[in-house]
């Protein structure tokens, strides 16, 4: 049977990232196997090669595409790997002169446009894809334009036509559950300090979020906020488990829970059924969601780790970039987790507008202050559809091109994207490393991970330390 669609999650240049390529670890690309599952639903052969976990490149993807003969390719293009996405597009492009190419995420979606008129796509999917995807595949196999239809561009008599209205799934337990039986799924994992045990997955329990941090491109796909019923949720992560054989998933909300009530009744389910006796999770919240109560019942529910935005240890800085609480209800967030036994993570951003190296010095202490258990320096990169992004290349001080080197560990300085007034490339880097093995090579934090979490192998403990220390391993 010929294939109808082909997905594809492209690699990247992982040399670029140097010592920091090895914390890299596949996640699952749950927009794809969400698309997956509504084209097999309505009828569709469909195959997935997500390149960014077996690494075979665009040769690979061509001699399957003349073994399969998709009718439609369709490539998620984030601003990372959008040169990668390029390359493997041109290539079909010139050897499948009737394939038809369909990118969608959040950098196709912004820069529609430009990659129409580059000729590295036939048409460009806007905002949530499901919808979408159902009416334009049928007109596209028959070789005709999605004229009409809300939520694409396309080049129609040389033209670009673009839809500036988005469909989005408004009852999201419409959809049917991710198609993860297409993807290499025992190969994923979350992030080094999320992953707990594995086979991983992710779960999505809601969209959207009316919050407006300057810093997060998520603003592309609406702020409106809706959510599954408890009832579906619980049922999918039974499927997880019973057909995934499943260990651990993570929630792929911006935060969860956003809604207080939401999260007690799918704690309160996945107790009463059990699930919280076969399966551990990690989400990602914000620290004025959070109370101890609260807290308890996740934990009981099977919540292992919890990560929190934080981003800043100065308030100052918090305020550069729109996030609406204060240190101190940071540390009544963080302290009930701890009482109520959850593992607490902290993701901090280095470089952000107005810091300076004594604000991220600031930073650090503050971390070491909560205890965390596990915490993240990553540096600032405005990414395209953010807030920071627009604001940064109206003044002019953002303007290239390079979406390679838009990654938030870089290891070098003339590939960094934004640096703040009064901060050079280099100091950047030697915080970023600098703080990361202050954190983490002290005796304490030391202990606690031996001692006491054991989640993290070996292994990755040892990259970690190799990586922060800015070494190399000889091949």
């Amino acid at each position: 049977m010929k294939t109808d669609v082909l997905l594809i999650n492209p690699s990247m240049d992982f040399s670029r990232f140097g010592s920091f390529a090895r914390l890299l670890e596949p996640m699952p690309c749950i927009g794809l196997a969400y698309l997956a599952g509504v084209l097999e639903k309505e009828g569709y052969k469909v195959e997935v090669i997500d390149d960014f976990v077996i690494r075979k490149g665009k040769d690979f993807i061509i001699n399957l595409i003349g073994e399969k003969k998709p009718k439609i390719v369709g490539i998620s293009c984030l601003t990372p790997s959008a040169p990668t996405s390029f390359e493997v597009s041109k290539a079909i492009k010139e050897k499948f002169k009737d394939v038809k190419i369909v990118m969608g995420n959040i950098h196709a979606g912004i820069f529609a446009k430009e990659i129409l008129k580059d000729g590295y796509a036939d048409v460009i999917v806007h905002g949530e894809g499901e919808e979408v995807i159902k009416k334009i595949v049928p007109i596209l196999i028959d070789g005709k334009n999605p004229d009409g239809i809300k939520g694409v561009s396309f080049i129609k008599d040389g033209e670009i036509s673009e839809s500036k209205d988005v469909l989005i799934v408004e009852n999201l337990d419409s959809l049917p559950f991710p198609a993860w039986h297409l993807f290499p799924y025992t190969k994923y994992g979350l992030l080094p300090f999320a992953d707990i045990k594995k086979p991983i997955l992710t779960v999505l329990g809601s969209r959207g979020c009316p919050y407006k941090c300057a810093f997060c491109s998520l603003k592309y796909f609406g702020r409106r906020y809706r959510k599954r019923s408890v009832k579906n949720v619980v049922d999918e992560i039974e499927y997880l488990i019973d057909r995934f054989k499943i260990k651990q998933f993570g929630f792929v909300d911006p935060i969860f829970p956003l809604d207080r009530e939401h999260a007690i009744e799918f704690s309160k389910e996945m107790i009463k059924r059990g699930v919280n006796k076969k399966v551990v999770w990690t989400t990602e919240t914000r620290p004025d969601m959070m109370d101890f109560e609260l807290a308890r019942i996740m934990k009981e529910a099977g919540l292992r780790r919890i990560i929190f935005g934080l981003e800043s240890g100065v308030e100052e800085l918090l305020r550069n970039i729109k996030k609406e609480y204060n240190l101190e209800r940071v540390r009544e967030a963080v302290n009930a987790c701890k009482k109520a036994g959850l593992e607490t993570i902290g993701l901090f951003m280095i470089g952000l507008p107005g810091e300076t190296p004594e604000l991220t010095l600031k930073t650090l202490k503050f971390a070491i202050e909560l205890d965390l258990d596990f915490a993240k320096f990553a540096i600032t990169v405005p990414f395209p559809g953010s807030e920071l992004y627009e604001k940064l290349t109206k003044e002019g001080k953002l303007n290239r091109r390079d979406w390679e080197n838009f990654t938030t560990f870089n290891p070098d300085p003339d590939k960094i994207v934004y640096v703040p007034d009064g901060m050079t490339p280099q100091q950047l880097i030697k915080l970023q490393r600098y703080v990361s093995r202050k954190f983490y090579l002290r005796p304490r934090m030391i202990l606690k991970q031996i001692l006491k979490i054991k989640t993290i192998s070996p292994y990755f403990i040892w990259q970690g330390i190799l990586s922060f220390l800015g070494i190399r391993e000889k091949s």
